[in-house]
């Protein structure tokens, strides 16, 4: 179902096979049970591409899912992070031998690439949030040390995280697509926010500050592809750092800060022009978007990232519809 432009899928069903496989094609292969079948089982599932991320809220009768080592040998490629907020009622997720009971607000983050389970004993509603491994660790160092860690909604940094997914996720519907992909920078700050609060205390014994500070450079860069102003310059005063200890940071990185800040641009750039919720802008709006000032500049980086210009990239993917 599309509202508003925005590319939002919703399932509403009292077909628990047809539930299960909207389950399987939103998220990846599990498998579904349900508890009790004392009463008609209903469920609903709302689905949300941002940028490279995905929001989704599901809300069903008393239900059982497993995560099988079966299940995930079924698919290939990049790996995803799962944040499960609670939304209305309980429930309990298992996840690398813990168990998060999560009531209103709470939160837990778990892995596709590692079995988990979950169990909802009545109605309930979660939102999730969908991260490849990929944009998370660019952001935050070892995510991994969180998973199935529960997240409490009483906390004042998770409690803020929460009511944003919950307040986003009930108006989704009624945003602009550029609007919604520009919250994304949002959600994705305020969980580093989370999990940084979260490890504060670890984070001071086990942790370099080199190593800190370039998680966090790399976090700016990537809520600010957007920015005009983002050079060498503006990340080092943001910083309250010398320009030359900037460049010490990324020299084991084997690249330079403004080719690092070029090359996730061109690569904003390629996953818009494959965004269907954004074939109505033009190639040079969707540079002039992320900071590309000199448009001539932009298209002959992009054929030399990617051996296809911008306008012959839009053209395959129409060719494959």
């Amino acid at each position: 179902m599309h509202k508003s432009g925005q590319l939002v899928s919703t399932t509403v069903t009292s077909n628990f096979e047809q539930f299960n496989q909207a389950v399987v094609n939103t998220f990846c292969p599990m498998i579904c049970e349900q508890i009790g079948n004392t009463e008609p089982f209903q469920a609903e599932l709302l689905d949300t591409r941002l940028d490279r991320i995905h929001l989704s809220r599901i809300s069903t009768s008393p239900l059982r899912v497993q995560r099988r080592k079966t299940d995930i040998a079924q698919v290939a490629g990049d790996s995803t992070y799962i944040v499960k907020f609670q939304i209305a009622g309980e429930g309990l997720v298992t996840h690398r031998g813990h168990e998060a009971h999560l009531r209103q607000g709470d939160f837990v983050m778990c892995t596709t690439s590692e079995p988990y389970q979950l169990q909802f004993p009545e109605h309930y509603q979660q939102a999730t949030l969908a991260i490849p491994h990929g944009v998370l660790n660019t952001m935050f160092k070892m995510p991994e040390d969180y998973l199935g860690i529960k997240m409490c909604g009483q906390s004042p940094v998770h409690g803020l995280l929460s009511q944003f997914i919950d307040s986003l996720i009930t108006r989704i519907d009624q945003l602009e697509p550029q609007i919604v992909q520009r919250l994304e920078a949002n959600i994705l700050d305020l969980l580093v926010t989370s999990l940084h609060a979260e490890s504060r205390a670890k984070q001071e014994h086990t942790e370099d500050k080199p190593s800190n500070q370039l998680q966090d450079i790399k976090r700016f860069i990537s809520l600010n592809l957007r920015d005009y102003q983002l050079s060498v310059d503006h990340i080092a005063k943001a910083h309250g750092i010398s320009k030359r200890y900037l460049h010490l940071l990324f020299k084991p990185e084997g690249i330079s800060v403004s080719r690092y800040i070029q090359k996730q641009r061109l690569a904003a750039c390629h996953r818009a022009l494959l965004n269907g919720d954004m074939k109505h802008l033009s190639t040079t709006e969707i540079a002039l978007e992320f900071g590309f000032g000199d448009l001539s500049h932009f298209y002959r980086c992009f054929k030399a990232q990617f051996n296809v210009t911008p306008g012959q990239l839009r053209d395959q993917i129409g060719q494959t519809k």
